[in-house]
């Protein structure tokens, strides 16, 4: 797959049982480097086999495990479809590609569970947006998320000014055609008056105005009001867009231009940049609430108490690095659990496994670098606790 969605990651964080692979490369869409990645993709890939093999998995088994990924690394398509990081996720029945907009660290594990932290801190948080491109004569209707944008079929929605008041026009012509016997007999004759789609300023302010009424009156059946909208098109007529605007969710600030023909990958990067402040708000509530609330009984920065917690379904928010790992083992029946600087024999990375139980139970995940969570936190992982 190309993409994610919360089904994706949390069939990943299901996922028990060894071997699962996690491989995780930056891309570089063009120069020198670009034709390295798919090399530095084999070196992963050899490691992998290496390791697997080293844990007595016989070679015939390897290469069926790993056929599909030397499969993508042999394809020179795959790596001209424009992308800045890949995650990689195979088991003996898992096979999960992952390209992203943001890069992504060189990695690769083999262990008994996924690693999901560095997928998870590339992810911005599940934001979903709209962008909505206006001109004179198009209409178009973009859904965004924070790692991809796709064009909408705007069912419902006139294609343009004159398509827009066609009907209306036509109205108002049947109006007056259905008066012009009375005319003709005689009461006076009067010539009809057409809106027209030039004219003067006021006039053509005006139709727009209608114009985008008739759009945002469509869109009200398209769009949940609680969902952001980003406007594009020229300046002059955004305002007037704003004017018909009921949309409750509509951004303050918009992207200008002409967007007919600018493609979606432009219109994508352009929102972002309006969108991402909304979607670090998330952040900096837990970040306050943690730091409000941790000498109290709902925030922790103990992973003692966070892996149990999060494993029981109990941590609603939790903010961890990337930047380091806790190795060590966790008893569920005992509730024992035992931590080391260097992974022994079926070790885990308990920080990895907190956050992907807390993603699995319903829970967000803010994985950030090492010293951005300590300066938020104080702490490697801090944990919102549902009771």
């Amino acid at each position: 797959m190309d993409t994610h969605d919360r089904e994706t990651l949390n069939g990943l964080a299901r996922h028990e049982g060894w071997p699962a692979i996690s491989i995780y490369l930056p891309v570089h869409r063009t120069g020198p480097d670009a034709q390295q990645d798919p090399i530095r993709l084999k070196n992963l890939l050899t490691s992998a086999a290496e390791s697997l093999a080293g844990a007595s998995m016989r070679t015939p088994e390897v290469d069926k495990l790993l056929a599909s990924a030397w499969g993508i690394q042999r394809d020179p398509g795959f790596w001209r479809e424009g992308f800045d990081g890949l995650a990689i996720f195979i088991g003996p029945e898992v096979f999960e590609v992952i390209r992203t907009s943001r890069s992504l660290p060189e990695r690769m594990r083999v262990g008994p569970h996924f690693m999901l932290r560095p997928l998870l801190a590339a992810l911005a948080p599940d934001m979903r947006f709209y962008v909505l491109g206006l001109s004179k004569k198009h209409v178009r209707l973009f859904e965004g998320t924070a790692e991809e944008i796709h064009e909408v079929d705007p069912e419902g929605i006139p294609q343009g000014l004159a398509e827009a008041l066609k009907y209306d026009d036509y109205e108002k012509q049947v109006q007056f055609h259905s008066r012009t016997p009375a005319a003709a007999a005689g009461r006076g004759r009067r010539s009809a008056v057409f809106h027209g789609h030039g004219g003067t300023g006021e006039t053509l302010k005006g139709d727009l105005f209608r114009y985008f009424r008739i759009v945002d009156g469509a869109l009200k059946e398209l769009l949940p009001a609680d969902v952001p909208l980003v406007l594009a098109g020229v300046d002059y007529l955004l305002p007037i867009y704003r004017e018909a605007n009921t949309h409750a969710s509509l951004l303050e600030e918009a992207i200008t231009g002409n967007p007919d023909e600018e493609p979606a990958h432009v219109i994508h990067a352009q929102a972002l940049e309006l969108i991402e402040p909304l979607m670090s708000s998330g952040l900096r509530r837990a970040v306050s609430a943690f730091n409000e609330g941790r000498a109290g009984e709902h925030a922790s920065a103990d992973l003692r108490l966070i892996v149990p917690a999060a494993i029981e379904g109990r941590v609603d928010t939790l903010i961890v690095t990337d930047a380091e790992t806790a190795w060590g083992s966790y008893d569920e029946k005992a509730g024992h659990m035992t931590l080391r600087s260097e992974p022994h024999n079926g070790d885990l990375d308990l920080l990895d496994r907190a956050a992907a139980q807390t993603l699995l139970h319903g829970g967000t995940v803010h994985v950030l670098g090492s010293e951005e969570a300590r300066a938020a936190t104080g702490t490697d992982a801090a944990a919102l606790l549902r009771y």
